[in-house]
């Protein structure tokens, strides 16, 4: 199937010393044509450690957050460092399309000032991918991602909400259920074309919360 009629979620588990678990969560498929059809998100400002949330992206944290609260869990507060990595990771994926062949939506371009990886089933660029969070922001820790989307569509919150629910890995992620029972203490999303993606970190962000653009 062509990746443009495709609409994938993934997920990658991984550890800040080592690799102590991977996972890889099975495709969630959709026609692009039954997406919703929204705006493109636009990019957060370059300023080093600041990040604005545009109105689906508010709609995304929302959505998660009250879905942990409907399961007993205390909501998130988007930090400035994992809302940046997502937000440039979802316009990566949608502007240049590193998802290709056999590299899945963890994979980095080479078009930017990132580390670029072709994230294959095996795990073997694990690392590329929780490394982000400190080659992109002043954060430190590991960065968990859970992503979705396709190059030939739009996304918006609730579908890719809709969709990680739908997958047992993913649902595990927002819910700190199973393997994830460790407490997030911050997370941030990003919405660019045809892709979402979440980030989650077990360390709190001193950088700050992300706030909605102006």
């Amino acid at each position: 199937m062509k990746k443009t009629r495709t609409m994938l979620a993934f997920i990658t588990v991984t550890s800040a010393l080592t690799l102590f678990a991977q996972s890889s969560a099975p495709s969630l498929r959709r026609p692009a044509g039954q997406l919703p059809q929204v705006a493109t998100m636009p990019q957060a400002p370059a300023t080093a450690g600041v990040a604005c949330m545009a109105p689906e992206e508010v709609k995304l944290v929302e959505a998660i957050n009250a879905y942990r609260r409907s399961r007993g869990l205390p909501a998130l507060q988007p930090g400035n460092s994992l809302t940046r990595v997502a937000q440039v990771h979802a316009a990566d994926l949608a502007r240049n399309q590193p998802a290709r062949g056999a590299c899945n939506m963890h994979s980095w371009s080479a078009k930017g000032n990132w580390t670029p990886c072709c994230y294959t089933s095996d795990h073997r660029q694990a690392a590329c991918m929780w490394k982000k969070p400190a080659e992109l922001t002043s954060y430190k820790a590991n960065g968990f991602e859970i992503s979705a989307g396709s190059s030939g569509a739009r996304i918006d919150a609730t579908t890719a909400l809709r969709m990680w629910q739908g997958s047992s890995g993913h649902n595990a992620v927002i819910i700190n259920a199973g393997m994830w029972r460790q407490p997030w203490r911050t997370f941030g999303v990003g919405i660019y074309g045809g892709y979402a993606v979440a980030w989650f970190g077990q360390q709190a962000d001193g950088a700050g919360t992300a706030l909605p653009c102006k």
